[in-house]
């Protein structure tokens, strides 16, 4: 293996259960941005040492600003802020890669297990991808498969690893939390960092087994919070209001689905 991006969130980064630790400027995010800065490290190293080439880091948190890039090994690019692009979370990903590592993902909105489930936002209540709860995982594993990258591992909370296995058996997972109510039970830094390095090594030699089949029509249903934010994107074109809070929408491709996305959400 020669090519390996790493996309990188921070509400499944050991440790992290508040918004305040995931907001740039809180007093509170330097300690959660730390522990992201390490995990994506962890895999780094790996990598590097299983004589990886080129690894790309798309910070996909947010601001896109969160990962201290002044502690990333030589030779690893960073993609920060946000390139304009429907890919989101897994921009600057093409098809010259060999495989993609989801690190710090979480739980779906609608989703237990994680204080801080969401997708993508905070103005949905639930996203329903041909009858699956879609999460920022699931988005994100299609959009890579676009490109034929499979996603060989993910680490966050245990929920969200339980349903990536589900959905895909021979990816591999590295659960750090498990989330209740408001809090969850984590592994501390030191733990996060070894059974991270631990899976990493293991999911190299699962590569080709990690590909998905993209569905021929993405059927989606987007319940919103709000009932004005329904109507408004029920005037896109393909998007159809379904009551006062859902909306509906059929893609055709990869494309389509992010690119509606990105516009009503």
């Amino acid at each position: 293996m020669k090519k390996v991006f790493i996309s990188a969130d921070i509400e499944g980064c050991a440790g992290v259960i508040s918004w305040q630790e995931t907001e740039l400027g809180s007093g509170e995010h330097s300690l959660a941005a730390q522990q992201m800065t390490q995990e994506v490290l962890a895999v780094c190293d790996v990598l590097i040492a299983q004589g990886v080439k080129e690894i790309v880091v798309k910070d996909a948190h947010d601001s896109g600003k969160n990962i201290f890039y002044d502690q990333l090994p030589e030779g690893v690019k960073i993609v920060r802020g946000w390139l304009g692009t429907p890919y989101s979370m897994v921009q600057g990903l093409d098809e010259t890669f060999d495989a993609a590592i989801f690190i710090g993902y979480h739980g779906a909105a609608s989703m237990l297990g994680n204080p801080l489930s969401h997708t993508m936002n905070l103005a949905t209540q639930k996203i329903v991808v041909n009858d699956m709860v879609c999460s920022e995982y699931l988005l994100h594993a299609y959009a890579a498969e676009k490109f034929g990258v499979p996603v060989i591992m993910i680490s966050g909370d245990q929920m969200i690893c339980e349903w990536a296995e589900s959905f895909n058996p021979n990816i591999t997972t590295a659960p750090v939390k498990e989330g209740h109510g408001s809090g969850a039970i984590s592994l501390n830094t030191r733990d996060s960092i070894k059974l991270i390095k631990e899976k990493t090594r293991l999911a190299l030699q699962n590569n080709e087994s990690c590909h998905i089949k993209i569905p021929e029509v993405f059927n989606v249903n987007i319940t919103y919070r709000r009932h004005m934010d329904a109507l408004k994107a029920s005037y896109y074109p393909g998007v159809r209001r379904i009551d006062a809070y859902k909306v509906n929408f059929k893609a055709q491709s990869v494309d389509e689905l992010m690119t509606t996305k990105m516009f009503i959400l």
